[in-house]
């Protein structure tokens, strides 16, 4: 072999033999670690959309908005004041104790005085429909704000809400169905309100000044007496009419009807209720059109925080 072959196949092998080191070595060097946070952010992230499309379809599907304002809800601005008829006096005073104690903790305003004024007027009879018209006869104000369809007892539990629309002067009108009140020439069959600042507030905005619920007592006969009363509470906190439609959460608001999921089947407030009611009394009015979406918004935050409890 000449030398020149021979130092030839040397460099070779040298270099081959770095290459083997280099490739080993470089097969030993471990992968970037992910960062956790990263992972995270995206699970993070996911759970928050979800949480947002269920607060959108749950409110969208529970409430029912202003029928003169867009996307405007009521609330109760004066306290309320319960009362309990048909029932035991023991009964209905742990009812009334248990939708009080709701309302304290959602942030609703409440008036405990044994003398005021009834603002939510809880019915409970054998007879419901006979009830419903000896007051449809006597207190027609009550439902002056419901279609005639809505004057039957459909459901064991129905709702009557009478609400006011009122605007920054003070004044108040009656918010009712648009083909059934004011004039058609205005848009809302509402006096024109120009806002304070921007095109995002209304000047008007609703509030809650009348429920009355009416109960067939057959429909409750062993019913553990705080179910009822958490049905109630979501009955009469906020305007969530009784519609036999199944809710697309878990929530009391299914407790009568037999077909929907099971796992939103629940016997008191579910999380998704709470952080509802909840979102309802921590969002001001102001500005009326920013109103559902951030109601939205604090419902969502309101479902994370229960999570990580």
């Amino acid at each position: 072999m000449t030398p020149g072959l021979r130092a030839s196949r040397v460099r070779y092998a040298a270099c081959f033999g770095a290459l083997i080191v280099f490739t080993a070595a470089h097969a030993q060097t471990p992968e970037p670690p992910v960062s956790p946070g990263s992972t995270e952010s995206v699970t993070v992230h996911s759970r928050r959309q979800e949480d947002w499309t269920l607060s959108q379809r749950f409110l969208g599907s529970l409430l029912r908005p202003s029928y003169a304002l867009k996307d405007q809800f009521a609330t109760w601005k004066r306290p309320v004041c319960l009362r309990v008829n048909g029932m035991p006096s023991a009964s209905a005073h742990i009812v009334m104790e248990r939708i009080r104690s709701i309302a304290e903790k959602i942030g609703a305003p409440l008036d405990r005085n044994e003398s005021c004024a009834p603002n939510v007027v809880i019915i409970v009879s054998q007879e419901p429909q006979t009830i419903l018209n000896a007051l449809k006869a006597k207190r027609t104000f009550l439902f002056a704000v419901s279609p005639v369809r809505d004057l039957q007892m459909h459901y064991p539990v129905q709702v009557w809400y009478y609400s006011l629309d009122r605007d920054y002067n003070g004044q108040y009108w009656p918010d009712v169905p648009l083909d059934g009140y004011g004039d058609t020439s205005n848009v809302l069959g509402l006096p024109a309100m120009k806002s304070h600042y921007t095109n995002l507030e209304t000047g008007i905005q609703p509030e809650m000044r009348l429920a009355t619920i009416i109960v067939d007592s057959a429909a409750i006969r062993g019913m553990a007496l705080g179910t009822f009363a958490d049905y109630l509470a979501l009955l009469s906190l906020t305007q969530a009419p009784v519609t036999g439609q199944c809710q697309p959460a878990p929530s009391i608001a299914n407790l009568f009807l037999t077909d929907c999921d099971a796992n939103f089947h629940t016997t008191s407030l579910s999380h998704v209720d709470l952080a509802m009611l909840t979102s309802m009394y921590q969002t001001p009015d102001e500005p009326e059109r920013l109103q559902k979406v951030r109601i939205i918004n604090n419902m969502r935050n309101n479902l994370e925080m229960a999570q990580q409890k």
